[in-house]
Parts: C-alpha cells; sequence; structure tokens
C-alpha cells in the first residue's frame, strides 16, 4: 500500500517594516535577522533569536500576528511559513 504524502512548500519573506501578517499555514517562524529588536504579537525577540509555532497534521493555522521594531538598529524580520499544496 502507498501513502500519499502532502505536499508543501516554505514561502520565506522579509520585512524591514512593522506590520500585520495573516499566517494562513502549518508552521510559521519568525526570525530576527536586524540588529533591532522587534515585537511579535507582544513577544519581543533580540537579534538573531526565532520564534516558531507548528501545527499538528491536517491543522492551519489562521493566526493574524502583529510586529513592529524597537530601539536601534537595523530592522530586519524573515518569516517562513509551511504552506500546504491542494
Amino acid at each position: 500500500m502507498c501513502n500519499e504524502r502532502q505536499q508543501f512548500y516554505n514561502d520565506i519573506s522579509i520585512y524591514q517594516v512593522g506590520q500585520y501578517i495573516k499566517s494562513e499555514c502549518a508552521d510559521i517562524t519568525f526570525y530576527n535577522t536586524g540588529t533591532a529588536n522587534v515585537s511579535v504579537n507582544g513577544i519581543v525577540l533580540l537579534p538573531n533569536q526565532t520564534l516558531s509555532f507548528s501545527a499538528n497534521q491536517n491543522e492551519i493555522d489562521k493566526t493574524k500576528y502583529s510586529f513592529f521594531f524597537t530601539g536601534t538598529g537595523s530592522q530586519s524580520l524573515t518569516v517562513i511559513r509551511k504552506l500546504y499544496i491542494d
């Protein structure tokens, strides 16, 4: 018996201005790639820190995330989303 696997791809985006984003994905990772702090839904990420959320099988995260930069330094947030192919 052959089990068909769910196909997915990783969407990688880099933001330099605070805003809202919809996850609409299974897994999402926020990576502070700048030198300024960034707050993601109230959780502060220092430079080089990450914050990840993972869904269980057959789940989709529908959270609307907001983020903004604080302090001085370069502003850069890399967001990696795992998206399923229908």
